[in-house]
């Protein structure tokens, strides 16, 4: 593991990243067990990199890159998030953190990157001010679940579907 890099995203990460995130939305439908993401998009990574990139502009947040021998083999994605109105009616006031992303490529999983690259968001987040962190697991993908709950988080909201 002594030669895992975590940096910055770089323009020249474009085409790797775009590809990964395209990998990715594979991934999760694969494991849909109700078959409701669409995972044939034509120019799918490269969209949800833009938007990806905006968000991180947009809300001062941090794209980290993960590679191995000049290889990219994970990314990882942390934004500031605000808290509504109506949220600050329910909830104590605080200064939320979310990670929006996290992929490490298939066969690199297990070996401990994935923790990596949320050490180092987890870092970003609380030094710039966060007291708290959120983020979104797909329900049926239980070894990243299971990945969060090793690195403290705890489940906080179910949402749910039925689907007629």
């Amino acid at each position: 593991m002594n030669e895992l890099k975590i940096r910055q995203y770089q323009d020249i990460d474009c085409d790797v990243i775009s590809k990964m995130f395209g990998d990715f939305i594979v991934y999760l439908a694969t494991i849909d067990p109700i078959n409701r993401i669409i995972n044939k998009q034509s120019g799918y990574g490269e969209n949800y990199l833009k938007k990806t990139l905006k968000d991180v502009k947009n809300r001062k947040g941090i794209f980290l890159i993960a590679e191995m021998k000049n290889t990219i083999v994970g990314f990882g994605v942390a934004i500031f998030a605000t808290l509504s109105k109506d949220e600050l009616m329910e909830v104590v006031p605080h200064t939320p953190g979310r990670v929006t992303e996290l992929f490490v490529d298939n066969q690199y999983r297990g070996m401990g990157i994935g923790t990596k690259i949320m050490d180092q968001l987890e870092i970003y987040l609380k030094q710039n001010g966060c007291n708290s962190i959120n983020i979104e697991v797909f329900a049926p993908n239980n070894k990243t679940h299971d990945l969060y709950k090793k690195l403290d988080y705890v489940d906080r909201n179910v949402d749910m579907i039925k689907v007629f």
